[in-house]
């Protein structure tokens, strides 16, 4: 896991990534194993009990078993454009860096590649990205769920936009389904000044509050009643979930003035790297009161994108070690 965040500026916009790669692993827990084996031995008494390998294989679960630091995360793509990612650190028996930097490198020899607008240029990415998953699924079972957040300022409008390009989970088995896309990518909405991807859930709720956790309640509570009451599901159209969701009776007006994602128009460049580096900060140090292995961390790599390009303000050069 890790944290990846673009925070859009009013002239510009800040780019903030860690350096941890966590690596995963099934695994079964003592106290998990001790309860299976109580629930199959029951009230019998014998000496020996039937174990059955996949209920055993059933029991593991994947969880973060170590991880690995300085790992490259935030990429300058062109002059004004800025990549930072998060999921699997390799596709096709290479790391991201590589993947990213030749891509870099075919786009610098391609002729009116800076004359081309920001939406062609995330399409491009779009498809080269494709062909990876493509080659990494003929030779692996399975791709991993990995996000790609562009963030590009156009100087002459004095605009950022931000896309986010995702790799979607997928098994070899999808390469026969024609209509099946590997790679997605979505425009963010203006509105959302903060782009984040990874484990970002204290940061999203501190700036959309209980919004997003309501959005995907209710599907799930009316389905759960249509189902206890009988009613065909398929007679309820996304018109209905629309209209519970926007009635202000159900979401009332606190829960919007909660979104502080709403009020932060017209930040400054220097605001909007204190906020990116505020995010990345709450995200670490909430790890240290909880029992799992912290995944967001290392060295933190922070760059700016204004009227004069990209540029790195920390966490991009070798520093003098601690113990000199």
């Amino acid at each position: 896991m890790t944290f990846i965040a673009t925070v859009i500026a009013k002239n510009g916009a800040a780019v903030i990534a860690d350096s941890l790669v966590t690596t995963s692993h099934p695994m079964l827990e003592y106290e998990d194993f001790l309860n299976y084996l109580k629930r199959k031995s029951g009230k019998s008494k014998k000496k020996s009990i039937d174990v059955i390998p996949e209920e055993i294989i059933d029991l593991f679960e994947t969880k973060p078993h170590h991880t690995k630091d300085y790992e490259e995360k935030l990429f300058k793509y062109d002059d004004f454009t800025s990549i930072t990612t998060a999921g699997s650190a390799n596709l096709n028996d290479r790391s991201i860096k590589d993947v990213l930097e030749e891509i870099v490198d075919k786009n610098s020899k391609t002729k009116g590649y800076k004359n081309k607008k920001i939406l062609t240029k995330v399409k491009d990415l779009v498809s080269d990205l494709n062909r990876q998953v493509n080659e990494h699924l003929k030779k692996h079972s399975s791709v991993r769920e990995t996000t790609f957040i562009v963030t590009n300022y156009n100087k002459k409008n004095n605009e950022t936009k931000v896309f986010k390009v995702k790799i979607q989970s997928a098994s070899s088995k999808k390469l026969d389904q024609e209509d099946f896309e590997f790679v997605k990518y979505k425009e963010a909405d203006r509105i959302e000044k903060v782009i984040c991807d990874g484990q970002n859930r204290i940061s999203e709720r501190i700036l959309f509050g209980d919004l997003p956790l309501i959005w995907g309640l209710v599907p799930k509570i009316v389905e759960q009643v249509a189902k206890d009451f009988g009613i065909d599901k398929s007679e309820i159209g996304e018109e209905y979930f629309s209209g519970i969701r926007n009635n202000q009776d159900i979401v009332s007006k606190d829960v919007l003035h909660d979104m502080k994602i709403l009020k932060l128009n017209g930040l400054s460049l220097q605001q909007a790297t204190e906020l990116a580096a505020l995010l990345m900060r709450l995200e670490m140090d909430f790890q240290s009161y909880t029992e799992d292995i912290p995944t967001v961390g290392g060295v933190i790599k922070l760059a700016v994108i204004d009227k004069n390009g990209f540029k790195y303000i920390a966490g991009d050069r070798i520093t003098r070690p601690s113990n000199i």
